[in-house]
């Protein structure tokens, strides 16, 4: 969806407060600045640390994991001290879909003119659900996880899932909302985390991938270990080694471009000196608790925390001495063990 057709979609309550931020972010975020005079434009908000898979290479599969979801106050005010955000990725560690109060998340969301996409492993989608999606106008782009062709390798990574299930609602979702006119509908795109065990399935990936409907696919090639040294070790072992394999991924993105279907490598966690991390001023991360963390790829308070929403304002949290501490370091490339996973290059 183009920042056009979101910002005419905006409660006109709220557009200039939007607007006025964006033209901070437009003239300031090329410094690189410590102390930001803007908030964020996005942010990743987690509903749940509950998942029904068990995937090899999630953190969500150690033993002594703990599921817990957002409750739906803590998420309001999130929400309502952040009204000049455009969109959210509604999603963090677990299956979105385990949270009853998902749904609610998403419209209350709309009031304030935020956008959400989001990632889903397609196991929970039901004809309800599919529906209730369809009716919501503010949902940018719906991913959905396809890390095989076949059932054996799908299920192989994907633990406790079932390949036939994720393709039939997969299926029921794309028609359903295709229907929609296109400029109003989201994008539903595929997201394929390569590794060792689906390396050779790549390509029949992305042919299963147009035959299903998505709108693009995105190749996530490189594991992140969760800034946890257990997790580095353990999904080391499966990372099939980008630097080595990218013409491979150059002619399957070539061939999609020849059945005009797009396909893309994912490049925010192939960082280097020269293309270092834009987290720390863009999209922070916000768990089940209200605890802010540096992104995505590290969610876990445990490993570092930049403050919690439920004890200080955010604005507070985004330029405290924590968090401009930890944009010098990103800038002058002193990295911090949890961050060194994503830099292909560490001179």
């Amino acid at each position: 969806m183009r920042i056009r057709e979101i910002l005419i979609r905006i409660p006109k309550k709220y557009l200039y407060l939007k607007i006025f931020n964006i033209v901070k972010f437009i003239l300031f975020r090329r410094f690189q600045l410590f102390k930001l005079p803007y908030s964020p434009l996005m942010m990743d908000i987690e509903p749940t640390t509950g998942c029904n898979f068990r995937c090899t290479m999630c953190d969500v599969s150690s033993p002594n994991w703990v599921t817990k979801n957002m409750k739906i106050d803590v998420f309001k005010k999130i929400i309502d001290k952040n009204k000049q955000l455009l969109q959210i990725k509604l999603q963090g560690m677990g299956e979105p879909f385990v949270n009853k109060h998902y749904l609610d998340f998403i419209k209350y969301a709309s009031n304030y003119g935020i956008f959400v996409q989001f990632v889903t492993n397609g196991s929970l989608l039901t004809d309800s659900t599919i529906d209730n999606l369809c009716e919501r106008d503010n949902i940018s782009k719906i991913n959905i996880s396809i890390d095989g062709a076949t059932k054996q390798t799908f299920e192989g990574i994907r633990i406790r899932s079932n390949f036939d299930v994720i393709v039939k609602n997969t299926r029921k979702l794309i028609d359903k909302i295709k229907k929609k006119e296109k400029n109003k509908r989201p994008i539903i795109s595929a997201l394929s985390l390569i590794q060792k065990d689906n390396f050779h399935e790549a390509e029949e990936i992305m042919n299963l991938c147009k035959n299903l409907g998505f709108d693009d696919l995105s190749y996530q090639v490189q594991l992140t270990g969760w800034g946890k040294k257990e997790w580095e070790d353990t999904n080391k072992e499966k990372d099939i080694n980008y630097n080595n394999n990218s013409n491979f991924f150059n002619e399957i993105i070539e061939k999609g471009r020849k059945m005009n279907f797009p396909v893309r490598v994912i490049e925010e966690n192939l960082l280097s000196k020269e293309n270092q991390c834009s987290y720390p001023w863009d999209t922070p991360y916000i768990n089940t608790d209200g605890n802010v963390t540096p992104c995505c790829m590290i969610p876990d308070p445990k490993v570092v925390s930049l403050g919690s929403t439920m004890e200080k304002n955010f604005v507070e949290i985004w330029n405290s001495d924590l968090y401009q501490s930890f944009r010098k370091d990103i800038k002058n490339h002193n990295l911090r063990e949890y961050c060194k996973n994503c830099y292909k290059s560490r001179n």
